[in-house]
Parts: structure tokens; sequence; C-alpha cells
């Protein structure tokens, strides 16, 4: 053999070899170990926490690990190193539902992280969001349109449910893409600008269990303005009061009362990513707002800017964490009334909503809607907005 011909085997030997070592190497996985203990809840300390699922979800990619912890609420997960969040939440038979969240967190390979998180308890059923259709349409010359707006609410529940004094808000920050919530981790929360209520006597708007009202925040027809195709005119409440500029109304839908007032002259929903809420204040809306020195302040660390109304989170019966996105995820709402997040994927002015998913449907076709108090389970997003607008009351 010729000593070119040596050289070249050996060159070749060596080569084979560097891509076999080379793809050996990259078959070798980078595992992280995450460790996580989770507690029940005190209204529920021998509950079967077996039956909890665990979920470790990627920040930057939408895939999820999931593990079931041991009968001491021990569980462990193997990972790839990456950005993470985790999520807790189930619900149960016996009518409640339990959850937790950690925060995003970075682990690298071989690394070990240990999260010890508390289930919030939260009773479900009731009156729920069906739908939140918040983030627009186009006009028909292409210019982005969001006075269509709308809330939709449906009876979950097995009986009557009378809306009369049932409150409306959105919790603060305005937006998921905030840097900072001063909220978190309060039990005392801030409700973004004005409030809003039903009105009634409290026996005056029944919602029989199967039926839903909507909230438009411009109860007018839109289908000649714009591609949603949206008529609203017959919305059973509208966000109206004649102070505010800008809010049309038609003269057969309810005006909801606004009860607090802020520092605007408009009201809208944030357009990609507010964070919605219904409460009754447990003490009664009067009294609640005449007691301006517990419930009505500045944020948490402040002595100067706006002035919130406060609540207290014990009497939330619904919300929803709507963001911009994974990388755009600041929770405002507590792990107890919703564990997750949902977003619309296809992004804004597109005419979709968030919707609930349905669990079962009755003999008598009445529909059970998905109620885990974690929107990330329980919604669909992207999904063209369709309110139901069913005459209920004479």
């Amino acid at each position: 053999m010729t000593a070119i011909k040596k050289t070249l085997l050996y060159l070749l030997t060596g080569f084979f070899s560097f891509v076999l070592l080379t793809g050996c190497l990259q078959a070798v996985p980078d595992f992280a170990t995450v460790k996580i203990k989770i507690h029940a809840p005190s209204q529920q300390p021998g509950m079967d926490l077996t039956r909890v699922p665990v979920r470790i979800r990627s920040v930057v990619e939408p895939v999820y690990y999931e593990c079931y912890p041991d009968a001491q609420g021990n569980a462990v997960a193997e990972v790839s190193p990456g950005r993470y969040f985790i999520l807790v939440s189930a619900s149960f038979p016996e009518g409640f539902s339990v959850s937790a969240t950690a925060d995003e967190f970075i682990i690298l390979a071989s690394e070990t992280s240990e999260f010890s998180l508390q289930l919030d308890l939260a009773l479900s059923g009731g009156i729920i969001f069906r739908q939140i259709y918040y983030a627009g349409s186009k006009t028909f010359e292409g210019a982005n349109y969001t006075k269509d707006q709308f809330l939709e609410l449906y009876n979950n529940s097995d009986g009557i449910q009378y809306l009369d004094s049932l409150c409306i808000g959105a919790l603060a920050p305005v937006n998921s893409t905030t840097s900072n919530n001063p909220w978190a981790g309060r039990d005392i929360l801030g409700l973004f600008q004005m409030t809003w209520m039903i009105p009634g006597d409290g026996d005056d708007y029944p919602l029989a269990p199967g039926e839903s009202v909507v909230l438009a925040f411009n109860a007018i027809d839109h289908s000649a303005r714009c591609t949603s195709g949206l008529d609203l005119s017959k919305a059973h409440f509208g966000f109206y009061d004649e102070a505010l500029s800008g809010h049309e109304k038609h003269p057969n839908v309810v005006a909801l009362k606004r009860i607090f007032a802020g520092q605007g002259t408009a009201y809208t929903m944030s357009v990609h990513s507010p964070a919605p809420v219904i409460f009754r204040p447990v003490m009664g809306v009067r009294k609640w707002l005449e007691d301006v020195a517990t419930w009505q302040a500045y944020q948490p660390g402040s002595t100067s800017g706006l002035i919130y109304m406060h609540l207290d989170r014990s009497w939330i019966l619904d919300g929803v964490e709507c963001v911009q996105g994974p990388s755009n995820a600041l929770k405002r709402q507590p792990s107890s009334v919703d564990a997750g997040y949902v977003y619309l994927r296809e992004g804004q002015n597109k005419g979709n909503a968030v919707v609930r998913k349905v669990k079962e449907v009755l003999e008598d076709d009445r529909i059970i809607y998905q109620d885990t108090n974690n929107s990330a389970e329980d919604f669909v997003s992207d999904v063209p907005a369709s309110p139901i607008l069913k005459t209920l009351w004479p």
C-alpha cells in the first residue's frame, strides 16, 4: 500500500470514528430532575393526592411533562434543560377543585430543582365565564376594531342563580406584558380602573341551569362596521354610563351599573391580555363601597398614583387568565382561581374568542362545561366569536 493510500485510510478511519463518537455523544440525553412536594388544602386534609396531576410546562415550546405524586404528595420528573413553570390542578366529583402553581424557573442539565406547593381549594360550578372575546376584529377597510368586545357568563350549576348585584371587573395589572405584579402572592387584589355590577333587587335576573348571558362593551349591531359580523344589540347587559365617552348601547339593552369610576373616561378590556373576574363581596356591595379606607387604595408599595378598588380573592366566583403568549404571561389570577393561562395563538383582530370546553351533555341536552380552575385545560382558543343571545326576561 502506498504512503498516500495509507494516509487516506487513516484519515477516513479517524473521520468515521469521530462521526460515530459524535453521534453517540449526541444520543446521550441530558436530563434534569424536578422534585415537587404538594400539600393538601386545609379543608381537605385527607384527600387522595395521587389523583392530582403535576404538569411541568415549557415556557418556549408547546410541550409539558406530566407526573403523579405518591400518597404523601411527592412527585418526580426528568426533564430536558430549559425554562419551565409548574401547574397542578384537578377537579373532584365531590364538587371542588384544587390547584397550585410555581413561577417560571430555569434548570440546567444534571441539576435538581425542588418545589413545595400548597394546594388551594375552590368550589366548582355556579356562574362561570363561557366565552371571552377581547381581541377584536377588523373594519372592512382593514383597520383594527375592538368596540365589539363582550363577555359571556353561564350557569354551570343544577340550580337557579340570581345575577342581581354580581360584580364584574378585571384584575390589575391590566396587561400580562407588565414586568411586575405588586399584588402577587397576596390575598387582597387590585381591580384595574372601573368596576361594574349587574343591577336588580335580588330576584330580577334569574339564570336557569344551562343558560347564559352576554355583557357587551358596546351593545349595538357591529355587523356593518367590522368583519366579526357581531350583532350585540340583543345583548343582555351593556357596559354603559352616560358619563363615559365613546360608548354605545341599544335602548333595549340593560345598562350595567358602574360602581367604581376610577380615573378613566372610557372602559375597555385589554385587547391582548385581560384578567376578568366575577365576584360578590361577602359584606355586600354597599358596605364594600362605603368602606373606602379599607378597600380603596394605591397599589402595594406605593403612596401615590392610581387608586384601585380592592377585593379579597375568596370573593371571586370565576376568573380567567388571558395572556399575550407564553413569553408574556405575568400571572394576576390566584392559582385558586386560575392555575394556568390561555392565549390567542393567531393573535389579535381575528374575530376569535377563548371558549370553555364541554365536559358532558346531560340527558336533557344541558351542557356542563369543564371547570378545573385551570384555563390551560378548560378553554379552547382561537374560536370565532359566537355569543348566545337568547331572550331570557321580558
